[in-house]
Parts: C-alpha cells; sequence; structure tokens
C-alpha cells in the first residue's frame, strides 16, 4: 500500500460522527492549544476578583481609639487636653457602631471637673447626646473612610461604593453582549484591559468621592467585558465534558485571587495604592495577550475564512489531528450556514417551550446567588481587622472546596439541581446556630467561630453557583442558551446593585445580616429542588443494588447456560447482552440482575450455585 492510499485510509477511518462541525473535528474537545488560552483566561480573573473584593482592605471598620468625637457645644480650645480621657469614654467603640457618632454630656462633665476642677452646666444625671462637629482619624492605615470621611450618616456610602461596583457589572455584560456582535472576542478582551487599567488606577488617584465611584464603575464595566468575551472563547473552542470542566472550573480563580489578596494588602498602607497595584497588574496580561487565541466560529459567522483558518492550522498542528484536505472549502461552506442562521431575540426565551415558571425559578436563584456571594464578602469586615486576612483566605478556601463539590455534582450525580439545593437548605438552617454562640468581647476564638458559619455559606453557595454556571443553558435550546444565561446574569447583577445596603443593618444587631443570608440561602435552595423536577442527568446511570457473591455466581452461570445451549430464552436478552457477552465474556451490574424470566432472589445454599454452573458444561461436552 502506498503512502497516498494510507493517508486516505486514515482520513476514511477518522471521519466525524453525527452532530460534530468542522471546528470540533480539528480542535477536538480539549488539547495543548486550547490549554493556553484557558489558562491565560482563567489568569484575567485574578485581578478581576481583586478589584471585586479590595473593599474588604480599603474600607476597614475603625478600632477602638481610631475616632475621637468633638461635640459642636465642646469649647474648642480645650480640644487637645481633653483628647486623651475622651479617648477612653464612650465617645469611642471597640468596633465602628453608632456611639461614636455622638459625645455625651455626662462624659464631657466628668472631663471638665477632672481638668478644672469646676462644674458643668449640663444636668449630670441624665446622658443628653451631642452631636459630632468633627471626628479625628487616629490610624496609621489611610483608608477611604479617613479619606471620605465616611462615618456616622455617611457610613452607607461604603456600600454605594460596592453597589456602582454592580452597576458596572450589569451594564458592562449588556455593552459585552452588543459589542460581539461587531469585535472578535480577542480583541474585546483586550480592549477591557486596558480600560481596567486606565480607569482602575484613576479610581485610586482621585481626591473626591464622587469621582470614586464614577471611575470605580467604569473599571467595573470593563472588568465584566474582558471575562465576558473570554468566557465566550473558552466556550468555543472546547466541547463535551471538558467544556464542563473549563467553565466549572473558572470560578476556581475567582477563590484564588480571594486567598492571594490578603498576601498583596499587607504591603501597603494607603488604599490609593492598592488600587494602583491591582490596576497595573494587568500590563502582565496585555503582553500575555498574544498567546490567546479567538473564536473561530466568531470568525465564520463573520465569513472570515482566512483568519479561521490560520487558527484551525495552528490548533491542528499543536494538538496533532488530522485535517481535511478540502478545508477552506468547508469552512466556506460552513460560515456560510452560520451566517444565515436567524438571530434569536429576547422575547424567544418566554415563548412557553420552556414553562414560564421554571424560568421564574432560574432568575430568582441566581438573583438570590449572586447576592450571597457578594454580600458574604462584604460582610467579613464585621468579623474585625485584626483578622481580616485570615478570614478572606479562610472565605477563598472555602469557596474552592465548593467549586469542586459543584463540579462532582454535575459529573457524578443524576440530580444536581437537588443536591445543591439540599446543600444550600442545610447549610442556612446550620447558621442559625450562630444565635447561640456567647455573648463575649471580639477574641480571636468568638470571631473563628462566627467565622465557621460564614465558611458554611460561602462553601454551599460556591457549590451551587458552580452548578449554576454549567447547567442552566440546559433548560432551552441550544439556540436561546445565550440569551437566558444574559437574562439570569444580568437579574443577578441587578440584585448586587442593592444587596451591598444590608451590610449597613450591623447597626440594629450585629447578627442581622448573617441571619438575613442565611433565609435567603435556604430559600433559594427549596427552589432549586423545585427545579429537580424537571431537569436531571440522563446520561448518568442509577447506581443499582450491589450483589452478593452468591448471586453474582448463580446469575452469571444462569447467562452462560443460557447462551452456551442458545436455546428459546436467549429471546428474552437484549442484542447488545449477547454482543457483549460474544465480544467481552462480560455484562453490566444491571443485566445481572434484570434476567426476564423470574425474579431473583439471593441464594444462601452454595450447593445450588455450583449445579446451576455445571450445567453448561455437560452440555458442551455432550456436544
Amino acid at each position: 500500500m502506498t503512502s497516498v492510499d494510507s493517508i486516505c485510509q486514515r482520513r476514511k477511518s477518522l471521519a466525524p460522527p453525527p452532530g460534530v462541525d468542522i471546528v470540533e473535528q480539528i480542535n477536538g474537545s480539549f488539547g495543548r492549544w486550547q490549554l493556553r488560552t484557558i489558562l491565560l483566561i482563567f489568569l484575567c480573573k485574578i485581578p478581576t476578583a481583586w478589584f471585586m473584593a479590595c473593599i474588604i482592605y480599603t474600607a476597614p471598620y475603625p478600632q477602638r481609639g481610631e475616632l475621637v468625637c468633638h461635640p459642636a457645644s465642646w469649647n474648642g480650645s480645650h480640644q487637645v487636653e481633653g483628647r486623651s480621657s475622651m479617648l477612653h469614654s464612650r465617645n469611642t467603640d471597640r468596633l465602628f457602631s453608632v456611639q461614636v457618632c455622638n459625645a455625651y454630656a455626662q462624659s464631657l462633665s466628668q472631663t471638665f471637673v477632672r481638668h478644672y476642677g469646676q462644674t458643668w452646666n449640663a444636668t449630670t444625671s441624665t446622658q443628653e447626646t451631642l452631636p459630632c462637629k468633627k471626628v479625628e482619624h487616629n490610624t496609621a492605615y489611610k483608608s477611604l473612610i479617613t479619606q471620605f470621611d465616611l462615618i456616622c450618616s455617611r457610613r452607607v456610602l461604603v456600600a454605594v461604593t460596592q453597589s456602582f461596583h454592580a452597576l458596572g457589572a450589569l451594564l458592562g455584560g449588556l455593552l459585552a453582549h452588543q459589542a460581539l456582535r461587531h469585535i472578535s472576542p480577542r480583541r474585546l478582551m483586550l480592549l477591557g484591559m486596558l480600560g481596567q487599567i486606565f480607569c482602575g488606577n484613576l479610581t485610586g488617584l482621585v481626591d473626591t468621592y464622587q469621582l470614586h465611584i464614577y471611575f470605580r464603575c467604569l473599571t467595573s464595566l470593563c472588568c465584566t467585558v474582558m471575562y465576558t468575551a473570554g468566557h465566550l472563547i473558552l466556550t468555543d473552542i472546547t466541547s463535551g465534558k471538558a467544556r464542563i470542566l473549563v467553565i466549572t472550573l473558572s470560578e476556581l480563580f475567582w477563590s484564588i485571587g480571594l486567598v492571594l489578596l490578603p498576601a498583596i494588602s499587607i504591603y501597603f498602607d494607603n488604599w490609593s495604592h492598592l488600587y494602583v497595584a491591582i490596576s497595573s497588574s494587568l500590563i502582565v496580561l496585555v503582553w500575555l495577550h498574544r498567546w490567546i487565541t479567538d473564536a473561530p466560529r466568531w470568525l465564520l459567522r463573520q465569513k472570515r475564512v482566512e483568519p479561521a483558518l490560520r487558527m484551525l492550522l495552528e490548533s491542528a498542528t499543536h494538538n496533532n489531528r488530522m485535517v481535511p484536505l478540502t478545508l477552506d472549502v468547508q469552512l466556506t461552506v460552513y460560515a456560510a450556514e452560520l451566517s444565515a442562521q436567524p438571530k434569536s431575540i429576547y422575547c424567544q426565551i418566554w415563548d412557553k417551550e420552556t414553562k414560564r415558571r421554571q424560568l421564574i425559578y432560574i432568575h430568582f436563584i441566581w438573583g438570590c446567588a449572586q447576592v450571597l456571594y457578594n454580600i458574604i464578602l462584604l460582610m467579613i469586615r464585621s468579623l474585625g481587622e485584626a483578622q481580616v486576612h485570615v478570614n478572606t483566605a479562610a472565605l477563598g478556601f472555602a469557596e474552592m472546596v465548593g467549586v469542586f463539590v459543584g463540579l462532582y455534582f454535575i459529573l457524578f450525580t443524576r440530580r444536581y439541581w437537588r443536591w445543591a439545593g439540599n446543600l444550600m437548605i442545610v447549610a442556612g438552617l446550620c447558621t442559625y446556630l450562630v444565635w447561640l454562640l456567647p455573648e463575649t468581647d471580639r477574641n480571636s476564638r468568638r470571631v473563628g467561630l462566627e467565622l465557621i458559619f460564614w465558611m458554611l455559606l460561602k462553601f454551599a453557595n460556591s457549590a451551587s453557583i458552580a452548578v449554576l454556571t454549567t447547567c442552566t443553558g440546559e433548560m432551552v435550546s441550544p439556540g436561546k442558551r445565550v440569551l437566558l444565561m444574559l437574562s439570569v446574569v444580568s437579574f443577578g447583577r441587578l440584585c448586587l446593585v442593592f444587596s451591598p445596603l444590608l451590610s449597613t443593618l450591623t447597626v440594629v444587631h450585629r447578627l442581622l445580616p448573617i441571619t438575613i443570608i442565611a433565609t435567603v440561602g435556604w430559600v433559594y435552595g427549596i427552589a432549586m429542588r423545585f427545579l429537580n423536577r424537571y431537569y436531571w442527568n440522563t446520561e448518568q446511570l442509577q447506581v443499582g443494588q450491589v450483589p452478593t457473591p452468591n448471586t453474582y455466581r448463580r446469575n452469571s452461570a444462569v447467562i452462560l447456560r443460557r447462551c452456551s445451549t442458545a436455546s428459546s430464552d436467549v429471546s428474552g436478552y437484549s442484542n447488545e447482552l449477547i454482543r457483549n457477552f460474544e465480544q467481552n465474556v462480560a455484562v453490566s451490574i444491571a443485566d445481572l440482575w434484570h434476567i426476564n424470566f423470574n425474579t431473583i432472589h439471593e441464594c444462601d445454599s452454595l450447593a445450588e450455585v455450583n449445579e446451576a454452573a455445571a450445567k453448561p458444561h455437560s452440555s458442551m461436552h455432550s456436544i
């Protein structure tokens, strides 16, 4: 056989199966070429996670002695002398609370008597609150709170900064969806990187609060544009189970960013420097951007066949795969098919092909899951500044474990919606036990016990988000999946705009936010169980009963006897069972149980098993 005949024979043997397009035939589901792009896009999520969670370190809660209140009626000439005594009065609190925003007449009277030996004109039997005219910040770390005086009535503005971050994410997702119609995903990623570098640095360098939240919103918009375009590339160059792994494990790099953030923050004593460091880190990714590939199907949809051909040849070279000799012709035909496909509109996902009740459930679940993901990170500040680095890293590790548990639910369980919902329900209900913790000072032991409940919520929510990210698209037909994901993610980000305001409820009770979060958690866990009634993994076989050795011997002997004698009972078996017997002399456990003649019960007598196994041999000798 000549070399040409050998090549032709190999091309015939490697014909693609039905349903596989020319791009998937050449790229494969996964290979070295895809791995390079996947890792680089994953790295882009780390600075994005830093920018989202840096509020933990740029606006820490003031500690005892860091704030000194000077009331409006206090004589300004005596402020210096009374500062040391006022520092230990009730005008400052061990954690930042509403008490620091007022001075008390009785405390001022006692301070006046100690310094001047004279009585105070105010009544000493009551504690009249006097509003603070000025609050001094005695802290070595220059934070957002000290820069823009975000205390007392302005305390809510700390949450507003995070709300503007969520608003930028919402607008960025919608903008990216429209921009991807005209700009390639690879180029859009580069524009997002450059925008994040520029706007992120300005976010840390401005000296007014209004400009700070404006550029924070723009930076979040650029971050969202960057990783939305990257997500499109990931889904376009992978397929099958590899795509499930890539999409699920992409959430892992958010967790890695959380773990690395404390290590970065310890080198900066100014919130402005931290913003500049986080934003400037993307310069490395801009240099690495040259090795990120584009989305081949997007290029073909735009009838750019030549760049797509060049890209697929590179993929085949790195992955060592066969290419058709008429690849350029096939790509031209495939590009015409893609461009001729009708464009879907948003209203089509509500056309009752999927029940509207199920679509409402999935929107509600996404909104709750996104709120929990954001607010848990924001509320970790309330546990105290002393342990904030350890607490943030602990939440990052809990999120990592949750991602792997969610991946296990997707790959190895049939009812992954039910399992994720059950986990969220258990975590939410167990969090109520935080009220049973003793009322003690916020020492390391108390913070550690409370952190356990935060980690439990983070772990369960991370597993649920992994299932949501990977499996939401299965609710609709393939042509509507992009619009459904855009709808649910946008709704979740809309909920994020208002969720940071929950952190202000600590002025009522410090455990009130975590109680609300736990309630939201188990409620959306119940909603996930409702979806379990309609969607599950039909490819995953149900685990059956484990046979005992006696049952295995008896049933296998019966199968061997019937197949060897070729009696009329063989017709009760499926063709697949007979084929497996002829080729491998092996059957599945399910076939071992389900023999179509009589119900099989456990065999306690080994003699009966041996007798059944001996009959095939006697029949073979007679032949």
